[in-house]
């Protein structure tokens, strides 16, 4: 674009600075060192990802890359000689990995998902040896899937048989990341007393007792190795039980609170290059002799693919370090997570989808057919670690739960500690702080919203909009605590309507406590605005779009993409951008 066509959508130019928290810092870092994923030349690029998609193979040269970055050492805790410090570093640096390429991020979380019992459960041998194997670059899954189960755990059908130095496991694992090229594997079996969690080391049984299944073809995330393993007659030792025997399940049910709010990460980290690509789509596209971004329905439709975006970011980001500070609440808040970010993420892309048209849809062309890529890869996201209706389900079993126990002014977490995006928290090894099986029936998001709405002042739009979370908030519970225990369509639909007052209230928080730290986009009200009414539109309310805030938002997306900043309310510093023909240009 011309520096006059730029000037008509820049009203911020001189980017405020932006202060440097630690917990960002690892994700900056690998910023750095993968480059943009614009340029044909790095290995996470792009036009690498579409090239290795076409094929249906793995993208070899992206998981080099990450490699070669250190993304494994963020598989480790610090305490086990890693450098996982924080939960909201890790979303940060899973969201920079997503930019450039989601099958290498998804193995990284398939990996997470098979690490992460043994540093909560495990004993010290365990961890010394998954950490051993991680910091090699090895690949870990985790075998809890079986075809005829789905996500009933109870119906598990593999078997772990004692024996007098250990176990028999017999069984299928279908349709499990990193299933046929892992190096070990955390495996739920059907055992005594109960079900139970053992640590396999494929590297330890050698081909005894163990084959690999193929590769699942899928639509998208082709370059992902969604496979499994039988494993028949394969002898495991007495130390291969994780944790105490009969805690399987409640091992399995705690993990997932992890890997649920970190697959957050693969969202945002793709809904921002989608929003980039239609962004830059719009402001070189000519019609009617002007730029695409002249065109008030392209910019309200960009300006609301931002809305999505933080609106998801807020909620993703208050999980995260529930994560490092209020373990005790993620039963209920990563099943919140888990339904709010990837859904609003796929939103976010879609509406992308609707600015670029049928230019969208060409292998060629604008940013070389990656965008059509990026929606396939995408669309899984709300299915991992659960479907949307096994995370509805979870919040309606929690809340029933909890309405039963709920003592008013029962918060115990601050919310300047759960809101201070960025800020150090105290290292905890996740095996000092245990997952819970149930959130304590206090919701200190939601519960407080009260304080954050009075706190808007005389702001009377922001008001209304806030009173509005507030009246359905109050209508919930009651619907859930008359229906008690009931699997009905009223149920679920009060566990939608509790997920988006909740994201409603992560963005009122996350502008209290943390705009004047942030600064820039963070303390314009224009993105309260417009997330605001975004969510209270879900809930059915008509709240009519605010035009100013939707153009100051596209105003603050061109000027944080021609400042190499990711698009978010923490701005973090990008790899330069490529500024050359897209990838796949002519």
């Amino acid at each position: 674009m011309t520096g006059a066509s730029l000037s008509m959508f820049s009203a911020f130019p001189v980017f405020p600075a932006f202060p440097a928290f630690a917990a960002f810092a690892a994700a900056e870092e690998l910023e750095r060192a993968l480059g943009c994923p614009f340029d044909p030349d790095t290995g996470m690029s792009l036009a690498r990802g579409v090239r290795a998609d076409d094929l249906e193979a793995e993208p070899t040269a992206a998981y080099e890359a990450a490699w070669a970055a250190g993304l494994h050492e963020h598989l480790v805790p610090v305490a086990e000689g890693g450098r996982l410090a924080s939960f909201e570093s890790l979303l940060a640096v899973v969201r920079a990995v997503s930019r450039r390429e989601l099958a290498v991020s998804v193995g990284f979380g398939s990996t997470l998902l098979a690490t992460t019992p043994v540093w909560v459960w495990g004993d010290d041998a365990q961890r010394r040896r998954v950490a051993e194997l991680a910091l090699g670059r090895a690949w870990g899954t985790a075998g809890i899937s079986e075809e005829a189960a789905g996500s009933d755990l109870l119906a598990t059908a593999t078997r772990a048989a004692p024996t007098a130095d250990g176990f028999v496991l017999n069984g299928r694992k279908w349709l499990v990341g990193n299933g046929s090229r892992s190096s070990f594997a955390t495996v739920l079996a059907a055992s005594d007393p109960s079900f139970g969690l053992f640590l396999v080391d494929f590297e330890a049984v050698g081909d005894d007792g163990v084959r690999r299944l193929p590769k699942v073809p899928t639509h998208g995330l082709r370059g992902h190795d969604l496979s499994g393993f039988v494993l028949s007659d394969c002898r495991i030792g007495a130390g291969a039980m994780i944790g105490r025997p009969g805690r399987g399940i409640e091992m399995v049910t705690g993990m997932l609170q992890f890997t649920r709010t970190l697959v957050g990460g693969s969202s945002l980290g793709a809904a921002d290059t989608a929003l980039r690509i239609a962004l830059r789509h719009a402001r070189e596209r000519v019609l009617y002799g002007e730029p695409a971004l002249a065109l008030a329905p392209v910019r309200s439709l960009l300006a609301r693919a931002f809305a999505d975006l933080l609106i998801a970011e807020c909620t993703g980001l208050a999980a995260a370090r529930g994560l490092d500070v209020a373990r005790q609440r993620m039963a209920l808040w990563s099943a919140v997570a888990k339904y709010v970010v990837p859904a609003l993420c796929v939103d976010a892309v879609n509406a992308c989808g609707e600015v670029l048209s049928a230019r969208g849809y060409l292998r060629e062309g604008v940013a070389g057919g990656a965008f059509q890529k990026l929606v396939r890869d995408v669309a899984i996201t709300p299915v991992f670690e659960g479907t949307q209706l096994v995370q509805l389900d979870t919040v309606r079993a929690q809340l029933v739960s909890g309405a039963r126990r709920r003592a008013a002014g029962r918060a115990e977490v601050p919310l300047p500690l759960l809101f201070g995006f960025g800020e150090p928290v105290p290292p905890v090894a996740p095996r000092d702080q245990r997952p819970a099986l149930t959130y304590g029936a206090a919701d200190e998001v939601v519960d407080l919203l009260d304080e954050a709405v009075a706190a808007l002042g005389d702001d009377q739009e922001l008001s209304s909009l806030g009173h509005t979370l507030l009246k359905v908030r109050d209508e919930t519970r009651e619907t859930l605590r008359a229906l008690g225990t009931a699997r009905d369509s009223e149920a679920y639909e009060a566990a939608r309507r509790h997920c988006l007052v909740h994201a409603g209230a992560c963005c009122l928080h996350t502008w209290l406590w943390r705009r004047e730290a942030l600064g820039g986009l963070a303390a314009d009200r224009a993105w309260l605005s417009a997330a605001l009414r975004r969510v209270v539109e879900r809930l059915g309310f008509p709240a009519g779009p605010d035009r100013e805030a939707e153009e100051r938002l596209v105003r603050r997306l061109t000027d944080l993409d021609d400042d190499d900043r990711a698009f978010s309310l923490v701005p973090l510093r990008l790899a330069p951008q490529h500024r050359g023909p897209a990838p796949g240009r002519p």
